[in-house]
């Protein structure tokens, strides 16, 4: 392109196509660039979201665990709701119960003011016969010193009049004896009666006593409830709080772990991170159709149980983490020792378990499941989606304790 240019020089109309070919190439080599940048970028961002995928479902599984607490909150303020409202009738029965005993307080204090009433006029009448009784006593002394006057006069006369003056005077004496037995009668009549008004008010007394308790008795109740719904707040707040710390140091472990795994596991094609698992291929460990583990196997376990082992040493106790082991096959039906692919991926999920535990892991620390063929990651009926299923997945997770 020079030399053309050199030997056209005395030609200034052919100058520009030239230099609009070198425009143009040079517009090409920034438009790639560009695009390469562009190409680093979305590969970046790729791999970020790829990370908050994976914060996403450690926070979902966390909200999951946070939402069986609160039904946990929630049964046991339904008890308290039950407690109280078991209390609450309670107390309207006691205060049936009192609104009974105060009709019959009213019931037994208008008897007790008609027996005073009663008793009131009994008295009234015995002193009325009182009266009479010593009118008649003045009156049969006076009749009976006139008589004796009278018989003392009449001695002289005859037998007959004797007798009938002594008769009379033994009729008198026979009505003053009644009378002295019914004023007997009467006091016996108004004895009873004081009796029953100190009866009557004993258990008036009673009554109030009994009421006063209950009123306490439903006062101490009502404090409690209070007490018990101050303090369900203060646990809920608690627990949380403890919950959120220890999710959070699990969470920081995991990512830890599963950050040397990544360093442990980089560049392997057959290993992949799927959120917040790792998802190794049945081929890199076993045998097809077999749950021992193969020596190149061994080889990349032995790096995951040292890597479990070093952070195991960090882990403060009271977390209660697992490493959860799971076995997938494919739907393809075994044949020989197992029974189906249930067995088999159980057997391949508890061979790595027992490696583990070979290597130090303790073993409280490791769980070992298996799905056989029913959650596979590629539902086509193609070798590759099987070979996609044929997997062994391990996942640091918490163990939630038995109440």
């Amino acid at each position: 392109m020079a030399l053309s240019r050199l030997g056209t020089r005395n030609r200034p109309g052919d100058f520009t196509w030239p230099g609009f070919v070198d425009a143009l190439a040079s517009l090409l080599m920034v438009f790639v660039f560009v695009l390469m940048v562009f190409v680093l970028i979305q590969a970046n961002l790729a791999y970020r979201l790829s990370g908050q995928d994976a914060s996403l479902s450690a926070l979902r599984s966390e909200l999951s665990m946070l939402g069986e607490l609160l039904s946990l909150e929630r049964e046991a303020s339904a008890v308290l709701s039950a407690d109280l409202a078991r209390t609450r009738s309670q107390l309207d029965a006691a205060e049936n119960r009192n609104a009974s005993l105060a009709e019959q307080i009213a019931g037994l204090t208008q008897q007790i003011a008609d027996k005073t009433q009663e008793t009131s006029q009994l008295s009234a009448a015995l002193d009325a016969e009182k009266a009479a009784l010593a009118d008649v006593r003045v009156r049969s002394a006076a009749q009976r010193a006139k008589l004796e006057a009278e018989l003392a006069e009449a001695k002289s006369r005859s037998a007959a009049q004797l007798e009938r003056l002594q008769a009379d005077l033994t009729e008198r004496d026979d009505a003053l004896s009644r009378q002295a037995q019914a004023l007997v009668t009467e006091r016996k009549l108004s004895e009873e009666a004081r009796f029953e008004v100190e009866r009557l008010t004993l258990a008036m007394q009673s009554l109030k006593s009994e009421l006063g308790r209950l009123r306490r008795l439903l006062a101490e109740k009502e404090k409690q409830a209070e007490d018990d719904k101050i303090a369900i707040a203060n646990l809920g707040k608690a627990l949380n709080n403890a919950l959120a710390n220890k999710v959070q140091e699990l969470r920081r472990f995991r990512s830890e772990f599963f950050g040397r795994l990544r360093d442990v596991l980089e560049g392997r094609s057959d290993v992949k991170i799927v959120g917040d698992r790792f998802v190794f291929q049945s081929e890199v460990l076993f045998a097809p159709g077999q749950a021992s583990i193969a020596e190149a196997g061994q080889a990349q376990l032995t790096q995951i149980a040292d890597a479990l082992i070093e952070i195991t040493g960090q882990i403060p106790a009271d977390i209660p983490w697992i490493l959860q082991i799971d076995g997938h096959t494919d739907d393809i039906p075994v044949s020989g020792i197992y029974a189906d692919n249930w067995d088999l991926s159980t057997e391949r999920a508890l061979s790595v378990v027992r490696f583990m535990v070979a290597r130090g892991v303790p073993a409280q620390r490791l769980a070992a499941t298996g799905y056989g063929e029913f959650q596979p990651i590629d539902s086509a009926d193609t070798d590759a989606a099987r070979q996609k299923n044929r997997r062994i997945e391990l996942k640091l997770t918490q163990r939630v304790k038995a109440e």
